[in-house]
């Protein structure tokens, strides 16, 4: 087991004291993964049925967060029905730790959406009426979040938007059966 392993820990209330200090960063995406997690966004997201994991190192030192939900959009989007998908609301990796460890195996970022497309993954199997794609909205300014979500084969889904002109990617799911469709 590498030293750079990461446990993920279902969030829960008692853990708020343990994010004093936690912080992705300066910019407007980090000021907003900050708050979302510190403040009352986790568990108003918690409230809807989503799911929200702590990312800790073997010593217990929080390294990030990331969450997996439902959510009611209209499916293919702009125009579709309203479905019932998969989608993560919020991840946020701790300005300590980004862009770590250098081994890029290892990579923080790496080991929460591995685990994040796997429940995904897991989750989809028991519905009965599987969603194609895992979902998530991404501030296309922001560079980083968009290369780390290419390199897990997550498209922007062209001319849509959400909200405040966030874009939304694509993520294809594997089917029931363990193929990829």
């Amino acid at each position: 087991m590498s030293e750079f392993q990461l446990y993920a820990d279902r969030f829960v209330e008692a853990d708020r004291d343990a994010l004093v200090g936690f912080s992705s960063g300066d910019s407007v995406s980090g000021r907003f993964c900050t708050e979302w997690i510190t403040g009352s966004g986790a568990f108003d997201s918690i409230s809807r049925g989503s799911t929200v994991w702590l990312y800790r190192l073997q010593t217990g030192e929080i390294v990030g967060y990331g969450s997996l939900g439902l959510v009611n959009w209209r499916w293919p989007m702009p125009d579709g029905n309203y479905t019932r998908l998969l989608y993560i609301p919020m991840l946020g990796i701790d300005e300590r730790f980004q862009g770590q460890p250098p081994d890029s195996d290892w990579r923080y970022s790496r080991q929460i959406m591995n685990h994040l497309i796997g429940e995904a993954n897991l989750i989809n199997c028991e519905r009965t009426k599987p969603s194609e794609y895992l979902l998530l909205l991404v501030d296309p300014n922001n560079v980083a979040a968009l290369k780390l979500y290419a390199r897990f084969d997550f498209e922007m889904i062209p001319d849509v938007t959400f909200g405040p002109g966030l874009g939304v990617m694509k993520h294809r799911l594997a089917e029931a059966d363990g193929d990829s469709k």
